[in-house]
């Protein structure tokens, strides 16, 4: 068994190429790198590939690191991935980072892994000896990472030294292993790890990343616009909920961009998720089914040019109306959709549930043309 391992989701660029039953990698590649994943990783695969001698009807698994990680690179590699899997049928093995940077550590000791998650925070997992996953990803501080480390244990990853520092604890060791996924490591842990389908990123929280106020010059060149997929569910759950207060779950996003004639679009501003719009098309008519901006984000046309560039993509697909509703007090949304050429087409009385009773949902629309 032949397995193809790519990594982007924290501070390095990584593929290898490995086979089931042999100690070294057929062809590896390893770039310490903070930005340009994308530009990276391709070159990066082509090499290893041509390496190893292999073409990728080869390669029997797609391992790929999932996170916790940034979220620019945590999607790129998860993208490629799954646009390799279209290609050659093979399927994506989702490894999270820590059990991936775990893989980099040889001895057989209890071992902390602890990568640094920014505001004192870090992103921590505990295995033992024999690699067994003891507790799973999650966020600590840096003193509450070692909680119930055995003693004697190592500790590896870009927060290793602070861990350890912080918790001032003579028996534990910094293990110098490496701190970042290295593909020809953890790619061999996908050839136990059962086919679950198309893996999603692990965010163990909502990005934290601020968009920087006033860093906009002009709409069109201070942000990017991708697109959502079923695999951006548990990112759009969180900035719904960063948005609106009350968020929908995961599910629910995973449900809906699956949905025929749904889409998703993300703004991103430096990188980072920073405003989100979904539609759903059924013949002719489309509605808008949520669109929010996180407030550090707000009052740069996001949301506008979101929606701009949504409406162009119906009218282009021979959409003749779109919908959508807003509560009757967001007042600020009411007119960026008159602005927009929306108008009142009806209300839904008491739609919205508040803490303190109910209130009305305004219904708009707009003719397009293409």
């Amino acid at each position: 068994m032949k397995i193809l391992g790519l990594d982007t989701a924290m501070g390095a660029c990584s593929a290898a190429v490995i086979e089931a039953g042999r100690a070294l990698p057929l062809a590896d590649a390893c770039i310490v790198m903070e930005r340009g994943h994308a530009e990276a990783l391709a070159p990066m695969v082509a090499e290893v590939m041509r390496q190893a001698g292999l073409g990728f009807s080869d390669i029997a698994r797609i391992a790929v690191t999932t996170g916790p990680g940034t979220f620019t690179g945590t999607r790129i590699g998860l993208s490629f991935a799954q646009g390799l899997a279209r290609a050659c049928g093979a399927p994506v093995i989702g490894i999270d980072c820590l059990s991936a940077i775990a893989a980099n550590e040889p001895a057989q000791v209890p071992l902390l892994v602890a990568s640094d998650a920014g505001n004192g925070q870090v992103y921590a997992a505990r295995f033992d000896a024999a690699r067994q996953e003891i507790r799973a990803p999650h966020v600590a501080t840096l003193a509450g990472a070692t909680l119930d480390t055995p003693l004697g244990s190592w500790v590896i990853g870009t927060a290793a030294e602070a861990v350890v520092t912080s918790c001032n604890r003579a028996d534990l060791t910094v293990s110098t292993a490496g701190n970042h996924p290295i593909a020809a490591r953890f790619a061999r842990l996908a050839i136990t790890r059962p086919d679950t389908g198309l893996p999603a990123p692990l965010y163990l929280r909502a990005p934290d990343a601020k968009p920087q106020t006033g860093a906009i010059r002009a709409a069109e060149t201070g942000f990017t616009i991708e697109t959502a997929s079923p695999v951006s569910a548990s990112l759009l759950a969180h900035l719904h909920a960063e948005a609106f207060g009350e968020g929908w779950s995961t599910a629910a996003f995973a449900d809906l961009l699956a949905t025929p004639g749904a889409a998703g679009s993300l703004a991103l501003m430096h990188g980072e998720p920073a405003a989100f719009l979904l539609t759903r098309r059924a013949a002719d008519e489309a509605e808008i089914i949520t669109i929010g901006t996180r407030p550090a984000a707000r009052r740069h046309g996001l949301a506008r040019h979101l929606l701009l560039r949504h409406m162009e993509g119906l009218a282009q697909a021979k959409v003749r109306k779109v919908f959508l509703e807003v509560a009757a007090s967001n007042i600020a949304a009411q007119a960026l959709y008159a602005g927009l050429g929306f108008r009142e087409a009806g209300r839904r009385r008491d739609y919205y549930a508040r803490a303190g009773g109910r209130e009305d949902a305004i219904v708009y629309s707009r003719e397009l043309s293409a």
